[in-house]
């Protein structure tokens, strides 16, 4: 397990636990990111952390996170994976719904020279979130499936897919 990794793994410890004023110990003060759709990008742990704790960290509980892929290369992690939870507080102008939702995530993360992460890119759907939250999650292949989704849609409305 290469740094990149091992700081990643103790940020998702101690961020389960609720240890929120530790992660300077593993995410770097000068942190960059960009929750895709969300936060657009931002600089400052302290505004990392206020947004995580004000959204998504008050809107869900019960989190759980499954990985399937994990691209660790020099200072650089990828990590594809799939997060599951209640609905329990206000998100994207939704009221709790008490449902639990699901969505996956591509998380790309960077690693200074001391060791703690201090670049962070997040692209997820949070529209597949919306609408689930909503209760009309759409009908969508889970896994690869010769399914051509929109040429379905396009034949309901009486659209021919090839004009």
């Amino acid at each position: 397990m290469g740094k990149a990794l091992e700081a990643y793994r103790r940020y998702r410890e101690l961020a389960e636990r609720g240890e929120f004023a530790r992660v300077g110990e593993v995410l770097d003060e000068a942190w960059i990111e960009n929750c895709l759709g969300l936060t657009g990008w931002t600089m400052g742990l302290d505004i990392a952390l206020a947004n995580l704790q004000a959204g998504f960290g008050q809107a869900f509980s019960d989190l759980r996170a499954t990985e399937y892929d994990v691209i660790e290369g020099g200072d650089a992690l990828v990590i594809r994976g799939e997060n599951s939870a209640v609905h329990t507080g206000w998100f994207l102008g939704i009221e709790p719904t008490g449902r639990r939702v699901s969505w996956e995530f591509l998380d790309m993360y960077r690693v200074g020279a001391d060791g703690r992460l201090n670049w962070h890119f997040l692209a997820t759907d949070w529209n597949l979130v919306r609408l689930q939250l909503l209760g009309q999650p759409p009908d969508l292949p889970t896994t690869p499936t010769r399914r051509a989704v929109q040429a379905e849609l396009a034949q309901q409305r009486g659209n021919s897919p090839h004009g």
